[in-house]
């Protein structure tokens, strides 16, 4: 048992504003099997949808993949997948673009199907670009993926016949500030709409994923806690493709948990030398997942033995599916869960390489002397967007 899973175990008096979070980055592999659950209990009528939409079958619909925020990195994360699997044109788009922009993304020869996802469904960008969007494309399609059936997005998308809402199991929906549980069960129902006619294949392919995820947790939780301590003020998150996705979820789970005390920011590995690579300096940590595909992996590493030999970064922790023992060499620290005998593609570790970054920016949170529960309670952020002035196009 490491000190997190450890952490994770005991009861709210005994780690109070640290309770839900643990409890939340702890219970992914088991939610994740219950929303393949709810995937193949509605999977006729999921597939029915999709192919009147036009993202599946004979139609030729291109997808739009949006949220804000982390949902909005979902799509980050899943988009290329999506666009391998279903044979359609896949974008990530924010809800705030098509709350300030709603007209300027539509191709007037596309159907489009927009699949939103909400945590909530309650923050004002959410029901604002679903509204604007049925005023300027009144022929797209939606489907909803939310943690919250009694949401605003949710309740008023249930009246729309060229609508579908996915409500997730009441756990998904985090009670803590920071998604987590809510991010990974929402990626797994949008990383499904690829595998609706194979959902028993991507159950069996999520089995080493869930394996996996515990072993980060109970094997690599004790070092994680020890990166964590490392005199730092910044972080960058760097990744490829998918991973980049995730990477950008993780930068942001660093900023959230820790109040903006730490700053963090994502980039891919070839992209952060055009001008970012100045900000890693020596209080810097160096977040670095690493892709599993040997071409993509030989930049990926050209550019850790740069920063290496530059003597850049307070830190350099490495994600792999595997360890090597290069990468040993240039890391400081190295979780590579995946054992011999598994295999994992890229585009499911997303689910998995979150979960380093999650217990990581967990415990710089509790290092800080802050809750990661509520890290920010003088309101700066919530875990319901506020403020927001919604104004007509």
């Amino acid at each position: 048992m490491s000190s997190f899973t450890e952490l994770a175990s005991l009861p709210e008096e005994r780690i109070p504003g640290s309770f839900h979070t643990a409890r939340e980055i702890a219970q992914q592999p088991d939610v994740w099997v219950k929303v393949l659950d709810l995937m193949e209990a509605r999977a006729a009528e999921i597939s029915s949808f999709l192919r009147l939409s036009g993202a599946v079958g004979s139609g030729d619909a291109a997808v739009i993949l949006t949220g804000a925020g982390s949902s909005y990195f979902i799509g980050r994360a899943v988009a290329s997948q999506l666009r391998n699997r279903l044979g359609r044109e896949v974008a990530a788009v924010p809800t705030t673009h098509f709350v300030t922009h709603p007209e300027s993304l539509w191709n007037p020869r596309r159907s489009y199907l927009v699949v939103h996802c909400a945590r909530s469904g309650d923050s004002p960008e959410s029901l604002a670009a679903y509204r604007f969007m049925k005023r300027t494309r009144a022929d797209a399609r939606h489907l909803v993926i939310t943690c919250n059936e009694g949401g605003a997005l949710a309740r008023e998308v249930k009246s729309d016949p060229a609508a579908l809402v996915i409500t997730l199991p009441a756990q998904t929906n985090d009670r803590s500030l920071a998604m987590t549980s809510s991010f990974t069960s929402m990626a797994l129902s949008a990383v499904s709409l690829g595998w609706m006619d194979a959902l028993p294949r991507l159950r069996r392919a999520m089995e080493p994923v869930r394996a996996a995820a515990r072993r980060i947790m109970e094997e690599h939780g004790d070092a994680l806690e020890e990166f964590s301590a490392r005199a730092f003020v910044r972080a960058c998150y760097l990744g490829s493709d998918a991973l980049e996705g995730a990477m950008h979820e993780g930068a942001l789970k660093m900023l959230e948990m820790t109040a903006g005390r730490v700053i963090a920011i994502c980039d891919s590995f070839l992209g952060v030398r055009h001008g970012p690579q100045v900000f890693i300096n020596g209080q810097c940590l160096i977040v670095a997942c690493l892709s599993s595909d040997p071409r993509v992996r030989r930049y990926e590493m050209d550019l850790l033995r740069e920063l290496r030999q530059k003597g850049q970064g307070a830190g350099m922790l490495a994600i792999s599916a595997r360890d090597d023992p290069e990468i040993g060499r240039i890391a400081d620290q190295v979780v590579a869960p995946v054992r011999p005998d598994e295999e994992i593609p890229d585009e499911l570790r997303i689910f998995t390489d979150i979960v380093a970054c999650q217990i990581l920016a967990f415990n710089a949170s509790r290092g800080l002397g802050l809750m990661p529960d509520n890290p920010s309670p003088g309101g700066v952020i919530n875990r319901v967007v506020q403020g927001v002035t919604i104004y007509d196009p």
